[in-house]
């Protein structure tokens, strides 16, 4: 609408002038060598005009000759950018379809076109990685590390490249360089510095992420514990008990519910001497949840303690949850290894009741090989053992591998802080 009453203002103006000129046309003379012209104002300045767009339209024609081969390299590199995106476009969907072939020969056309840009690095560096070409795939990305476009993503796939083959060093040297582009991305460092004992320093990373706002409350509490537990882990096998005390308590503070903490925590008070706050800590969690790492770490905690108290203290253990199975196997556990082969018969047969699992199968064939022993009774239950019901364990939530016990790295697949205690899923062979 503005538009149009600037044009119609625009025209108006213009007839109010001609209007005007033509009522006071006014004259011209010209001397020009021996001639003389005279005129009026009014064909002057139809003259002026019109000699103004002749040599304006002769200006455009001559320019446009003289740029006609710069515009003619620039349709060109146009219709190559076109046609470039376009095989770009045919490789992102052969390889969304797992054609490698294919993907492979538009990528090569695409870079014909365009020349080695990061998008079709990281083409390239993806075909050659599901090619299983290791080298090629490496060399491509050494090359996306000179691209801004694509350092973060390179520098990344390097540092998890370089860890696989235990080259710690180089690995986190290629993690700082992509956490400086991404601050956000603090775990490949944390998994790097924990391979390499170096907690100071991961405690460093959590706390400037914190100062920077990068983490949330809960993610805060979750890496100070893990690390405070692994390093704790670490001094108790050294012998470092009063360190391992340490970062027990500082492991507590942050995750006081976390089973590996508190089974940690109870080892590390049964190694100093204070073997009634380990038991103290344990029978307190297993009010809330009963779990075998809590009763591998209470096995150990009241091993010196006299046979006839042992029973009792764990009887007062699984009073708290006595039908649950975990603490009929922990009763049975300790009756092992006190021989009291009636108690943990009695326990066991009572938890088969309620589901038959890899772990009763297993205790009932060490108690029919160690009352006795009966080898053919003893086999029978590692048989069924092989069919039975898995028990719950540390799954990886990366890769799937189950441990017995919680580690901060996934044997596997090497992950940072990816087991969850959860029920197995049931496979069958064949």
């Amino acid at each position: 609408m503005i538009n149009l009453l600037l044009l119609l203002f625009f025209l108006t103006c213009i007839g109010v002038t001609a209007s005007w000129i033509a009522e006071n046309p006014g004259s011209v003379t010209i001397y020009w060598f021996d001639y003389r012209i005279d005129t009026s104002f009014a064909f002057l300045l139809v003259l002026a005009v019109c000699s103004a767009f002749a040599l304006a339209y002769a200006y455009i024609m001559l320019r446009n000759i003289a740029l006609a081969p710069e515009f003619f390299n620039r349709r060109r590199t146009i219709s190559h950018y076109k046609k470039g995106l376009t095989e770009l476009t045919y490789s992102v969907a052969a390889l969304a379809a797992t054609d490698i072939k294919e993907a492979a020969a538009h990528t090569r056309k695409a870079e014909k076109l365009l020349g080695r840009t990061p998008l079709t690095l990281l083409l390239s560096a993806q075909i050659a990685r599901s090619e299983g070409d290791d080298e090629k795939t490496r060399t491509l990305l050494v090359q996306m590390l000179e691209h801004k476009e694509t350092e973060y993503l390179a520098a990344r796939f390097l540092s998890d490249a370089a860890s696989k083959q235990q080259m710690f060093p180089k690995a986190l040297a290629l993690a700082q360089r992509a956490n400086a582009l991404n601050p956000k991305g603090i775990v490949p460092l944390l998994s790097l510095h924990t391979r390499l004992g170096e907690w100071s320093q991961a405690i460093h990373i959590v706390d400037k992420a914190v100062r920077k706002g990068h983490l949330t409350r809960n993610e805060i509490k979750r890496y100070r514990g893990i690390l405070y537990l692994q390093e704790g882990l670490e001094l108790l096998a050294g012998g470092h008990t009063h360190g391992a005390l340490t970062a027990a308590k500082r492991c507590l503070k942050s995750q006081p519910d976390f089973v590996p903490c508190i089974a940690f925590a109870a080892k590390a008070y049964a190694a100093n001497g204070q073997s009634a706050k380990s038991i103290k800590l344990i029978t307190h969690a297993w009010k809330k949840q009963p779990h075998a790492q809590l009763a591998d770490a209470f096995r150990s905690a009241i091993a010196n303690q006299p046979k006839d108290k042992q029973m009792k203290i764990v009887r007062k253990l699984v009073s708290s949850h006595p039908e649950s199975p975990e603490s009929k196997m922990a009763l049975a556990q300790v009756a092992i290894s006190l021989r009291d082969w009636n108690t943990a018969r009695t326990a066991l047969t009572s938890a088969l009741a309620t589901a038959e699992t890899v772990r009763i199968c297993q205790l009932l064939a060490e108690v029919e090989q160690g009352e006795y022993p009966d080898f053919d009774i003893s086999s029978k239950w590692i048989a069924r053992s092989a069919t039975a019901l898995p028990d719950p364990a540390w799954v990886c939530t990366s890769c799937g591998t189950a441990a017995t016990q919680w580690d901060v790295h996934c044997k596997a697949c090497e992950s940072f802080d990816t087991l969850e205690w959860k029920q197995r899923d049931i496979t069958f062979a064949g």
